[in-house]
């Protein structure tokens, strides 16, 4: 094992008690969605806490708030109409947060554990790489995901059907470490729609800043916003 392998073997091995003591992080994100030959992008700035809230502030192409935590109680907030819409079904949640998994020690599983999933083998490949795979413990989850590890560093995922055909896959890179914390500022997610049809989001982090004091960290819906219904929120 070479002097990087260790130092990130030991990172992953101890960074879940490391993380205790560090509470907040944020960032800037461009995410580009591609579709066929449509291309949309969208940027925002999110606000972690390792408490599990995330604070995500919409800059384009529509401002908004999203207020949420990993049981996917959400609020969206609307500074332009001062309305806010409430959704606890967890359609909206922090779990699938990159930096957030990062923050919270979560990076070895890119928090499947957090999903429903189960560490089902490892296997070493060629060139130092090695594969996870995990099993889905709950019917309403994809069966399989597996993450293709370099020196200890997720660099590859993927979500599997029944029978090992890929539904997502996941690629990360432009690792940097922020203090004692890697983070892969690039992912690049394929999602497969049909065997002739796929969507490629990716997405890329700044500005990453750890144990910041943005007043955003700490937002708080306007006591006198608005509710919204559904109807109203999707004319926005």
């Amino acid at each position: 094992m070479n002097l990087k392998s260790l130092h990130s073997f030991l990172l992953l091995l101890f960074l879940p008690a490391l993380c205790f003591a560090q509470r907040r992080a944020s960032a800037d994100v461009e995410v580009k969605t591609v579709i066929g030959n449509n291309v949309t992008t969208v940027t925002k700035s999110v606000y972690c806490s390792n408490n599990g809230r995330l604070v995500t502030f919409f800059h384009s192409p529509l401002e908004y708030i999203l207020d949420t935590n990993i049981l996917g109680e959400s609020k969206l907030y609307f500074p332009s109409s001062n309305g806010v819409f409430v959704d606890n079904s967890g359609a909206f949640t922090s779990v699938d947060e990159l930096l957030l998994l990062v923050l919270n020690g979560r990076l070895e599983d890119l928090g499947l554990s957090l999903s429903g999933y189960k560490l089902k083998s490892t296997e070493i490949l060629k060139d130092g790489l090695m594969k996870k795979t995990f099993s889905g413990m709950k019917s309403d989850l994809p069966p399989f995901c597996e993450i293709v590890y370099k020196d200890y560093l997720p660099i590859y995922s993927a979500t599997l059907d029944a029978d090992g055909h890929t539904l997502v896959k996941v690629y990360y890179s432009k690792y940097e470490y922020l203090g004692y914390l890697p983070f892969p500022k690039r992912s690049t997610q394929i999602i497969y729609n049909s065997p002739k049809d796929s969507t490629i989001v990716r997405s890329i982090y700044s500005n990453i800043r750890l144990d910041g004091t943005d007043s955003m960290f700490d937002f708080t819906v306007p006591q006198d916003a608005q509710p919204l219904d559904m109807s109203e929120l999707l004319k926005k």
